[in-house]
């Protein structure tokens, strides 16, 4: 009997039993031509969609991503599949690692816990971490390779539909009978995309990373924000302050940016986190208004310093940072000496954003 499940991608995911009592499993995954031409494609037709029979709903609210929680590369997880890398033989089917996420609330960012298996009997708790990753529609194409092969990890054994942190693989990485809902398929793509990217996960090996599904009900325990020797933040200094406030402006952003990151670091913030937002201990001064709540992320060729102003419209902050609306009649930007300044919402907070690119330099 062949079990078909469709996946909204122009594909389907079969399962046929075998005359020696395994089971093979096919994943046809169609992938627009606009997208492998690097058009400007929405991303929305690139994410996953799995449907199946009806089951239980699971919560679909999760506690807010905290800042505190430790970035993926800072774990072992980082790197892992790079470092021990699959050969074709038996004794390098693992490490396997077996990903719960615990918090699915953003757009930008995830919390999940993790089981390393070193081996069939040794394995390690990785305790609560994020994955975030950037918005765009370049970032979803240019990554969308890696969801497509990611999905069609074939199992040499495994546990079938029954889903366990291991270590035996399920028989599809992904938990087909508890979707996630409609509003976070884009999420969930950006999440497997930096997953993959993270831990080095190559294709061509059976299944050695899965999801086990998704559980606002984890225990987890947020890392402690750092402190200064004596335990208490230690005063602003005016350039430091000025420092983060220019950034946040899109005016300027000096090579001693680490100065700022000071300011930052004193309220949890860590450079491998991602787009999180932090609240500071003192507020700083973006265009005439007063900002507590701040995210900034400085990865790669893409930097982003983001404020968040509650209580404001988007219409507001387009009027004191002279932002005029674009041809799409929804958003606002202008371009800087810097890069792009632009006004939006998250998480149904009023935003201004710069974003650099810096084509891979550390200015």
């Amino acid at each position: 009997m062949i079990v078909p499940a469709v996946i909204g991608m122009g594909g389907c995911v079969t399962t046929q039993p075998q005359t020696d009592g395994s089971t093979k499993v096919r994943i046809s995954l169609g992938v627009p031509p606009e997208a492998s031409q690097g058009s400007d494609l929405p991303a929305q037709v690139l994410t996953p969609k799995v449907r199946s029979a009806p089951v239980a709903e699971q919560p679909r609210t999760a506690p807010s991503v905290s800042s505190n929680f430790a970035g993926i590369r800072s774990t072992a997880l980082a790197g892992v599949f790079s470092k021990y890398p699959y050969d074709g033989t038996p004794k390098s089917y693992f490490p396997r690692v077996a990903v719960t996420v615990t918090d699915w609330s953003r757009n930008d960012c995830w919390i999940g816990t993790a089981t390393i298996w070193w081996s069939q009997r040794k394995s390690e708790a990785v305790p609560a971490f994020s994955v975030c990753w950037g918005q765009s529609v370049g970032y979803a194409v240019n990554n969308a390779a890696n969801l497509h092969l990611f999905m069609q990890q074939t199992a040499v054994e495994h546990s079938g539909n029954v889903r366990t942190v291991g270590p035996k693989p399920p028989m599809l990485a992904i938990p087909d009978r508890q979707p996630i809902s409609e509003g976070q398929q884009l999420a969930f793509q950006g999440f497997i995309q930096q997953l993959v990217l993270d831990t080095g996960w190559q294709p061509g090996a059976p299944t050695n990373l899965w999801l086990v599904g998704y559980d606002a009900n984890v225990v987890i325990k947020p890392t402690v924000p750092p402190a200064s020797s004596n335990g208490a933040l230690q005063p602003v200094d005016a350039k430091t302050k000025a420092q983060l406030e220019q950034a946040l402006s899109c005016t300027a952003i000096g090579p001693r940016f680490e100065l700022a990151e000071s300011l930052l670091k004193q309220s949890g913030w860590n450079p491998d986190q991602g787009v999180t937002p932090v609240t500071l201990a003192e507020p700083v001064k973006v265009y005439g208004f007063s900002v507590r709540k701040v995210a900034v992320s400085r990865d790669g060729g893409e930097q982003t310093y983001r404020s968040y102003l509650p209580g404001l419209t988007v219409q507001q902050l387009a009027k004191s940072g002279s932002l005029k609306l674009g041809k799409d009649g929804k958003t606002y930007g202008r371009l800087t000496k810097v890069g792009v300044l632009s006004a939006g919402m998250d998480g149904g907070e009023a935003t201004l954003t710069c974003t650099v690119n810096t084509e891979g330099s550390e200015g």
